[in-house]
């Protein structure tokens, strides 16, 4: 896969950023996080990756980002990557990601994760990744009105998870024999929590970019740019133009609103190649891959737009639910709708 090219450049705290989000490029359809963390934010987590050489032209943030397009980060899934040059951005703010180790924990669903790259050399190199972690965590705890003690490591979520108690920073570097994170950055966590404080005292971090006009369009998927019905400023002018079957994506290509009124009970669907196959509406986690035939148990709408599914008409509303039904599927896997 050729190196990225990012949809923004900007610049947050002093960083730069380069916007490349997942829930807009995803070819080989990743498992993907889908609880929304609007208005939940508690937090930002640093966490450690290491060093690795990259080619002419790109840096390690840029690689890893492309890692996890490639599926080659197995599940985690963070909403950044910063190195000694810059950071990619690979989550909105607004979604969870997968990178505490906790499940349904406050570090995945209420924390923004860092992923720092560096060394156990802690070199120059490594100390640039670092200057440049701690601004871009001052810049998210100042945009989310928060303030050093929402400052977390990957092992505070471990030691909440395994039942510890204590101090946010007892807690923050609290030996945790299953990871102690960020293994470069602990050693010396009380001079960097100093170091993202005086960035925090600095003054307002600012975004340096144009400001643009949020829009919201109306697609059957974000994929899908040839179903765009328009793309409005309002986002109620937006939903009246949303037809049976289709959603309403912000600039970021989540959906804020689809329009499922056309599925109904024992109606059959054909199931896209590959779909994830989920045990519930809220899990994250993906049962098995499917494709083909199968029927809409109630046609009822459940959250994050999933509706469970039967293999048999006969199954369809019929109890007990766990031995008819076979499934949660997001309905923008809906190919062909009988």
């Amino acid at each position: 896969m050729a190196i990225l090219r990012p949809d923004a450049t900007t610049t947050f705290g002093g960083v730069t950023v380069n916007e490349y989000l997942l829930t807009k490029h995803n070819p080989n359809r990743i498992d993907m996080p889908s609880v929304s963390m609007a208005g939940k934010i508690i937090g930002v987590t640093v966490h450690n990756t290491d060093w690795i050489t990259v080619a002419s032209g790109t840096t390690p943030a840029e690689q890893y980002t492309r890692a996890t397009v490639n599926n080659n980060m197995k599940d985690v899934r963070v909403h950044y990557y910063v190195d000694n040059v810059c950071a990619w951005q690979n989550l909105p703010h607004s979604l969870s990601g997968w990178h505490a180790a906790d499940g349904s924990g406050n570090g995945n669903r209420r924390t923004i994760a860092i992923e720092c790259i560096m060394s156990s050399a802690y070199n120059s190199t490594d100390k640039k990744s670092e200057d440049n972690c701690a601004k871009l965590a001052a810049a998210l705890l100042k945009q989310y009105g928060l303030d050093i003690n929402h400052l977390y490591t990957h092992t505070h979520w471990l030691n909440v998870r395994d039942g510890r108690n204590g101090t946010i920073d007892q807690l923050n570097t609290m030996y945790n024999r299953y990871k102690m994170c960020p293994a470069y950055i602990l050693p010396h966590w009380a001079e960097f929590k100093k170091k993202v404080q005086s960035y925090l005292n600095a003054g307002t971090s600012t975004i340096s970019a144009p400001s643009t006009k949020q829009l919201y369009r109306v697609r059957k998927s974000w994929a899908d740019a040839k179903s765009q019905l328009g793309a409005y400023s309002s986002l109620e002018n937006a939903k009246k133009a949303c037809k049976t079957g289709y959603s309403v994506f912000d600039a970021s290509g989540n959906v804020v609103y689809t329009n499922g009124s056309q599925f109904t009970k024992g109606q059959k669907v054909t199931i896209r190649a590959n779909t994830p196959l989920f045990a519930s509406a809220e899990t994250t986690s993906v049962t098995r891959r499917i494709s083909g035939t199968y029927y809409l148990y109630d046609g009822i709408a459940c959250k994050n737009g999933r509706y469970r599914i039967t293999t048999k008409s006969k199954f369809c509303g019929k109890t007990p639910v766990g031995q008819y039904v076979t499934g949660y599927v997001s309905w923008d896997n809906f190919g062909v709708i009988g």
